[in-house]
């Protein structure tokens, strides 16, 4: 079954709400997130989805790693350590022409760089967003409203 890479980015702000797009394809409330395209690194994919999706430039937040790097910069540079790696079942699209197929998920946690900033719908893939608090994320249905994964990420990552 073909495979391709994606990134996603909770956005989580200074009031510890998250940022939902409601998918008009998948009906179901989503983090922004998409295919990493070529030459771009899944934290750079997470952070252009966020600003192509809902207008917002964002940080991605990581656990700090040994640098490798430290005595030989020239080498290369260390990576941002995604909060977790999923293998998505992701159902054939007929009116996309796409078959059934996985996503290899980076999944990283994102703090927006300005909190006045204006949100922008993307209207070409979403009808709606808002920020929702863990008490309203807990509140949805998996079935209807949300993916239980999703919910489960979320869920951990408001925690107080």
């Amino acid at each position: 079954m073909r495979k391709h890479f994606t990134a996603t980015a909770f956005i989580v702000d200074s009031r510890k709400r998250t940022l939902l797009l409601w998918h008009k394809r998948l009906k179901r409330w989503m983090p922004p997130g998409g295919h990493i395209d070529e030459n771009e690194t899944p934290e750079d994919a997470a952070m252009r989805e966020c600003k192509e999706e809902t207008g917002l430039d964002v940080v991605i937040v990581g656990d700090e790693l040994e640098d490798l790097f430290h005595t030989c910069p020239e080498e290369g540079r260390m990576l941002k350590k995604p909060i977790a790696m999923l293998l998505e079942n992701i159902p054939a699209c007929p009116e996309r022409g796409e078959p059934e197929h996985l996503h290899m998920d980076f999944l990283f946690l994102a703090q927006p760089i300005d909190e006045s900033q204006v949100l922008q719908l993307a209207e070409e893939e979403s009808e709606e967003m808002r920020w929702f608090t863990r008490e309203d994320v807990a509140s949805l249905n998996t079935t209807s409203e949300i993916f239980g994964n999703v919910q489960a990420y979320i869920l951990r990552t408001l925690q107080d």
